[in-house]
């Protein structure tokens, strides 16, 4: 299967954090579901003495992780602009032993089932971390479900061998 695509810096900034493992949905869901938790037991009459410090405290740590997010969107968008090879168009192909990334006019990379660490993905991109490397394809970019699940199951299968 091969499947052609081009990354934005969206797609960057996606595969950058997934990369690290945060995921800004989920944890701004869970930072407001704190909050209104503590807001609902601070009215209640069980609350006591530190909970507007408790929530004070978890505001804070909400704010900071957002910074931290937005941090690593503005690093990706400087990467994305001073790596041409980001930009270029980029085909993606796959099979029983490994995938294949070659982005036009520059060398390709050929990551085996068996040198795969994890297979990743959020709503915008897959994100395949090798040994040495780490690629990310957008989802956009599959035809259909059915390919991306081929891909999954591939490398699935690679991961689970190693």
């Amino acid at each position: 299967m091969i499947v052609e695509y081009t990354l934005d810096p969206e797609d960057v900034a996606s595969a950058r954090l997934l990369a690290l493992g945060i995921r800004p949905r989920i944890e701004f869901a869970a930072f407001s579901a704190v909050i209104a938790g503590l807001l609902a037991w601070s009215v209640s009459p069980w609350s006591y003495g530190l909970l507007p410090l408790l929530i004070g405290l978890t505001a804070c740590l909400g704010g900071f992780r957002l910074t931290q997010i937005g941090k690593v969107r503005q690093a990706a968008a400087a990467a994305f602009q001073r790596n041409p090879t980001l930009r270029k168009f980029t085909t993606a192909s796959w099979d029983d032993r490994g995938v294949t990334i070659h982005p036009a006019s520059a060398s390709s990379e050929r990551i085996l089932w068996s040198e795969l660490r994890t297979l990743k993905e959020n709503e915008r991109v897959v994100l395949l971390q090798g040994i040495r490397n780490i690629h990310a394809i957008p989802k956009r970019a599959f035809p259909d479900k059915s390919a991306l699940a081929g891909l999954r199951r591939l490398a699935g299968a690679g991961i689970k061998r190693r």
